[in-house]
């Protein structure tokens, strides 16, 4: 019974790890989609700050040649759009690097195009994300999480291990049979009546009169393995709980920096046709007109990265119960637990071989009946 419950323990352990390994590839693809999305939506905002460098600097040229700028205005608007290129080319490897990441994650050939259906920063979708969030029932209790199961079924494997120790000092008794058909012809092949039935019995007993010890100190070992594996469920405990509560923080602070930045991205867009008008008609520097343009890069990317990890926590949280743990310590924790089960499978087995080898008292009996 004991060796069955820690069979049982590993078992459970094995499915709780399974689920827990597809609950992380699912967060993995999302995290992966959006970091595409994410990537698309750079690339776009790159190409359109090179577009604005570029129309800025033929106002800056034309201006120059009716006399109406200095040089250094129109230096001032080559290095920007000269600047500008190197921005979109690395844009466009990370849009391409995100790519092949979410095409391996979805198992897709690396050369095959792929077409996403979301833009990251989508108001409909991420306001409905931020509705979804604020709706989510998930249970967040430490007990639940999918490690800590794990760290309880290595509490029970080691309480079976401590069973098998403490049953070592008991008698065994075994009983065997053998049934079988034997011949022993007088020529090359024996024939339909010579064969006679084989029945052999054993009964075998064992008795630990003397063993050395052995018996106590694989208990001992056996109650040191179980308050470790105890121990260990605490501390998985304790960092369940601080992941969670990570977890939900994440999520309230990507609402609310995606609630912050519904209207700057409008605000800084507003500011910077405004500075355009201002400079085409020559009552505004250049320098105004690229610090409206670096604003409303900036508030851009703010928007979408917002919306990017709002959607990656509403993801998250909802998978909790069977994520594994995010933190360094936790990992260890859950990697500790692993060993425990399989190490406590191992000793099931080798207590098993031993304890069969230990027969020092065998009667049997052996004899042909008649046909």
């Amino acid at each position: 019974m004991a060796q069955n419950s820690v069979a049982n323990a590993g078992r459970r352990s094995a499915e709780i790890e399974l689920t827990a390994q597809r609950a992380q590839l699912r967060l993995d693809v999302t995290q992966a989609y959006f970091d595409a999305a994410l990537a698309d939506r750079l690339v776009a905002l790159a190409e359109s700050s090179a577009v604005q460098t570029d129309k800025v600097l033929r106002q800056t040229q034309l201006a120059r040649t009716v006399g109406n700028v200095s040089e250094f205005e129109l230096l001032r608007a080559q290095v920007s759009s000269a600047n500008q290129r190197p921005i979109v080319i690395q844009r466009q490897s990370d849009r391409e690097v995100a790519y092949l990441r979410l095409k391996q994650l979805l198992n897709f050939p690396l050369e095959s195009p792929i077409q996403l259906t979301t833009q990251v920063d989508d108001p409909v979708a991420t306001n409905a994300a931020v509705a979804t969030a604020a709706a989510i029932t998930s249970d967040t209790a430490a007990v639940d999480r999918a490690t800590v199961r794990q760290a309880a079924a290595a509490i029970d494997a080691q309480r079976g291990l401590l069973k098998v120790a403490k049953a070592q000092r008991f008698p065994t008794l075994a009983l065997t049979s053998q049934y079988g058909k034997v011949a022993f012809p007088l020529t090359g092949f024996p024939g339909s009546g010579d064969f006679r039935t084989n029945w052999t019995v054993a009964l075998g007993t064992q008795v630990p009169l003397f063993t050395g010890g052995r018996i106590k100190g694989d208990q001992l070992v056996a109650e040191a393995n179980l308050r470790e594996a105890q121990a260990r469920y605490d501390q998985t405990r304790e960092f369940a709980s601080l992941d969670s509560r990570v977890t939900i923080n994440n999520l309230l602070q990507a609402s609310e920096a995606w609630q912050a930045s519904l209207g700057t991205a409008e605000q800084a867009s507003r500011a910077y046709s405004i500075a355009e008008v201002r400079y085409r008609e020559g009552i505004s520097t250049q320098l105004e007109l690229n610090d409206a343009r670096i604003l409303l890069e900036q508030a851009v990317v703010n928007r979408a990265l917002a919306a990017r990890n709002l959607q990656v926590a509403r993801v998250k949280l909802a998978l909790l119960p069977d994520l594994p743990l995010q933190t360094t310590g936790a990992t260890q924790a859950q990697a500790q637990s692993q060993a425990s089960a399989q190490q406590a499978s191992q000793q099931s087995g080798q207590q098993t071989q031993a304890a069969a080898q230990q027969t020092q008292t065998q009667q049997s009996t052996t004899g042909i009946p008649p046909q």
